[in-house]
This record gives C-alpha cells, structure tokens and sequence, in this order.
C-alpha cells in the first residue's frame, strides 16, 4: 500500500521495469487502485481485502443480474 497517486505511479513504473518480459506475457500486470486500506497495510491482509471486496461485488451484480431474454424460437419449419 503506497499513499499518493504519483509515487504510486511512480513504483508501478519500477515494478514493471523490472517484471520479466515471459511474466507480462503471461498475462501478470501490475496495477494502481484507489482503496480505504492504509498505507503500509501488510501485502495479505490486503490480498485477503480485496479479494472479500470482489467476491461482494459478483455476488451484488448475480443478485442483481435480470436473466437474458432471448425471442421465442421460430416454429415454422
């Protein structure tokens, strides 16, 4: 957890310059987000955060989710 938008920014930078090329290939990023967690907020306990956060959101968004309506298949064959 770093505070204030460009140092973190500016460590992103250094992180990914120093990422190896098969990592980013692979498909492994690294990214900023905005957070309530403070500074200095141990890397698992963050992990752990933020993965609850997710898991809440997907949970909402099927909740929420009206299922898809498709038109009635064609009966004249």
């Amino acid at each position: 957890m770093i505070r204030g938008k460009q140092r973190a920014e500016l460590e992103l930078k250094k992180f990914e310059e120093s990422q190896d090329s098969a990592d980013r290939h692979e498909g492994w990023r690294y990214f900023i987000e905005k957070t309530d967690l403070k500074a200095g907020t141990d890397p698992a306990e963050a992990n752990q955060h933020r993965q609850a956060e997710l898991e809440g959101r997907e949970s909402d968004a099927l909740r929420d989710a009206k299922p898809p309506s498709f038109p009635p298949p064609n009966r004249q064959r």
